[in-house]
Order: C-alpha cells, then sequence, then structure tokens
C-alpha cells in the first residue's frame, strides 16, 4: 500500500495557474446533469488537468485515459484512500499484480463470452417475465409504476443471486447495502456515508459468509458452491466473500443502470425506438450507445506508482489520478458527433464504460444478456414504455435516473 502524496501550496498555485479550467472545476461539475459541456470545454483545452476539488489530476480524453488505465502504465489502486477500497474493503478491484490475479482468478471462467446466452438466456428472460408478471394486470392497461424499484432494482439483484447461487431474496436490504455502497464513492468528506458503507458492508459480509458455509454443507453447480469448496484458490472465506460483495456489486449497480438509462435515452429518440422494437437486432447497439453516453460507472481511480507522463504532463509519482469516463466516451477524436444518441454507432462498444485493461469489468458480456432480456421481455409484454417522470440520469461514480415512472403504451 502507498499514501497519496500531500501537495505544497507553493505546486498547488503553479497548477492552478497552468489549468485553470481543472482549478475551477468543483465536484458539482463532475456529479450534476447539465454540466456536462463543462468537461466538454475541459477535453479540449485541458485533456490532463490540475483539479484541487478533486485533489489530484482529472484526465478527459480517452487516448489519455487509455494511458491511464493501461497494464503497462506505472499506476496502482493499492492505495489508502481508494474511494472504492474504503466502501467495499480489500478485493480485486483495490489489488495489483499477484493479489489480484489470485482474487480475480476463480471468478473468471463462468462470465467469459462463450456461451453466456446459452448458459442463461433462458434463466435471464424467466426473471423479467417474473417481475413482470408480479407489476400486476394494471400494468399492462397503462397503470404507471416506478421502473426501478419495482422492475430493474429486483431484476439486478434476483439475477445477480441466481447467477451466483445467492439467496438475495430480500431485493430492498440488498439494493439498500449497494446504495450505501455507492454513495460512499465520493469527495466530499462527509463522515456520514462511509459510516453507513461500513454498517452495510458488515451486514453484508456476515450474509455472504453464511452463504459460503451453506454451500459446503449442499455443495451444487453455482459460483459460489465451486470457489467455497475448491481450496486451489488459496483465499480464505472473508477474501471469497470479499470478491463476492464486488461481483455483486457490479451485476446490481450496472444492470439497474444500464437497463434504466437504455429506455430513458430510447424515449428521448422515439424513431429509433421504433425502430429497435421493430427490430430487435438493433438492441445491441442500443445499449452499448446508451452505456457511451451515460456510462453507469462514469469515474475510474488511479495513483502514480512512479512519476509518468500523460498527454504530455508530467505527473509526479504517488498523486491521485481521476478518469472521467463520462467525458472521455464523449471525445469527439474518436466519436463522431459524440453528443448525438445514434444506436447504430459503429464504435459504441469501444467506449470506456466496462473500463479498461486488467481491472476491465468482469461480467460485461452477461451485463449485456441481462439487458437486452430484460428490455425485450418489458417490450413483448408491454409494449413501449411512456416515460412520466425522470430525474435526468447524473451521479459523481454511477450515473442513472433516481427516478424513472413509465406507463405502457401499445
Amino acid at each position: 500500500m502507498i499514501t497519496q502524496a500531500e501537495v505544497s501550496e507553493q505546486a498547488d498555485a503553479a497548477r492552478r495557474e497552468q489549468f485553470p479550467r481543472g482549478a475551477a472545476l468543483t465536484l458539482d461539475d463532475l456529479t450534476l446533469a447539465g454540466r456536462e459541456h463543462l468537461l466538454d470545454e475541459l477535453r479540449e483545452h485541458e485533456p490532463v488537468t490540475w483539479m484541487p476539488a478533486l485533489g489530484g489530476w482529472l484526465v478527459t480524453s480517452r487516448d489519455a485515459a487509455r494511458e491511464v488505465l493501461s497494464p503497462a502504465a506505472p499506476m496502482t489502486v493499492e492505495v489508502e484512500q481508494n474511494m472504492v477500497r474504503n466502501s467495499l474493503g480489500p478485493m480485486m478491484l483495490t489489488s495489483d499484480g499477484e493479489s489480484h490475479d489470485a482474487q480475480r482468478r476463480p471468478f473468471e471462467a463462468p462470465f467469459r463470452n462463450r456461451d453466456i446466452e446459452l448458459r442463461y438466456g433462458e434463466r435471464i428472460a424467466a426473471l423479467a417475465h417474473r417481475l413482470i408478471d408480479e407489476l400486476g394486470p394494471g400494468a399492462a392497461a397503462g397503470e404507471p409504476f416506478d421502473l426501478g424499484a419495482r422492475f430493474a432494482s429486483p431484476f439486478a439483484v434476483l439475477m445477480a443471486g441466481e447467477l451466483l447461487g445467492l439467496s438475495l431474496h430480500d431485493t430492498e436490504r440488498i439494493d439498500g447495502f449497494y446504495s450505501d455502497f455507492a454513495g460512499a464513492m465520493e469527495y466530499s468528506g462527509d463522515p456520514e456515508p462511509m459510516r453507513r458503507a461500513d454498517a452495510a458492508r458488515a451486514e453484508l459480509s456476515a450474509l455472504l459468509l453464511d452463504e459460503l458455509a451453506a454451500a459446503r454443507r449442499t455443495p451444487g453447480h453455482s459460483l459460489t458452491s465451486q470457489v467455497a469448496n475448491d481450496p486451489s484458490h488459496g483465499l480464505s472465506d472473508d477474501e471469497l466473500a470479499a470478491q463476492l460483495r464486488v461481483v455483486l456489486f457490479g451485476a446490481i449497480e450496472t444492470i439497474q443502470a444500464s437497463v434504466m438509462n437504455t429506455l430513458y435515452l430510447l424515449a428521448e429518440h422515439p424513431d429509433q425506438e421504433a425502430a429497435a422494437r421493430d427490430d430487435r437486432s438493433l438492441l445491441a447497439g442500443a445499449q452499448e450507445e446508451a452505456r457511451r453516453l451515460i456510462p453507469p460507472v462514469s469515474f475510474i481511480e488511479r495513483w502514480t506508482a512512479a512519476p509518468v507522463t500523460i498527454a504530455g504532463v508530467e505527473v509526479p509519482a504517488h498523486e491521485f489520478v481521476g478518469v472521467s469516463v463520462l467525458a472521455a466516451n464523449r471525445d469527439p477524436a474518436h466519436f463522431d458527433d459524440p453528443l448525438r444518441f445514434d444506436l447504430t454507432r459503429p464504435n459504441a462498444s469501444r467506449s470506456l464504460s466496462f473500463s479498461f485493461g486488467v481491472h476491465a469489468c468482469l461480467g460485461l458480456h452477461l451485463a449485456r444478456a441481462q439487458t437486452t432480456g430484460a428490455i425485450t421481455a418489458l417490450w413483448d409484454r408491454l409494449g413501449r414504455l411512456r416515460v412520466l417522470e425522470a430525474v435526468e440520469p447524473e451521479g459523481f461514480a454511477f450515473r442513472k435516473p433516481a427516478i424513472m415512472r413509465v406507463a405502457a403504451e401499445r
């Protein structure tokens, strides 16, 4: 573990003078809807900038972001100040090198692309249809419902539990844990979100340790049973529970956001929505484009393990470097007319929404299958979903509508 370097007042002043646009940014500018243009302007003039409000450097161009996330870069996540580590605890996303590989390896095989659709397609569809049944006949008749609370959230939680072989039937409780984890991944300095995350982590860890014990008593074919009954990986139960926490986090937070953001943007572009409803193969492009424009994970942390030059900017060792995925995904050097939603965009999948490098998203192929399966089921059963009320997607580390009330419209 390294400790983030403290920057002297003299160095801070010099950097503020060199990077005036970054110096003027606030945390709200990285969080609130309607301020994305500030990141676009920043990327044009200071693609790597000093941002005092972050206490570090901010990267907004795609090329510079890939430099930072590249396995060859002298970067690390093993830092006490890592907000993901502080929220979720030590695990694969907050480890490097052999430690990272040992923690990630037992969980990789089930998420490979070879047979995702064959293995999980029917289960994804079955759960989506079950949840639509639970909405009641009123939903099909046009009765409004909260897409997040009534469908996207339980779909993500229950599917994660089913895939991992965990008993996660109390969806509100599990979703509450992850809301607390997400709320602590910020730089506001308020201790209350971290207190809630600590409490949620302790409670969830106890549940996961019980699940590992149950998997040993009654072995099965689930991922949890496989890792619980395979001593060759060399991980303790606490370490296994830590990996399950982060795998669940990705499976829950990302899927909720992906389903909601895709439907949100399609509703804003009815011609493209109609095209995708008529030709469901277009849903693959629609969800990739939605993740590009509204990345569920919109901010990534790294620290310099050694002095490094990023896009021509010299950054000393042990300093914080934040990647704005939101800004990198809107880089006109890589995406033509980047602010336009286009479900046929040929390179939408080249966004950084699943990250890049050794810490790239473990379940990216499954996330695609789940998003397609969920939206297909909603359209098959309810027809077009008209958005009655929605809060524009925003968030510092994670981005999705806080509220999205919809109604079926045949």
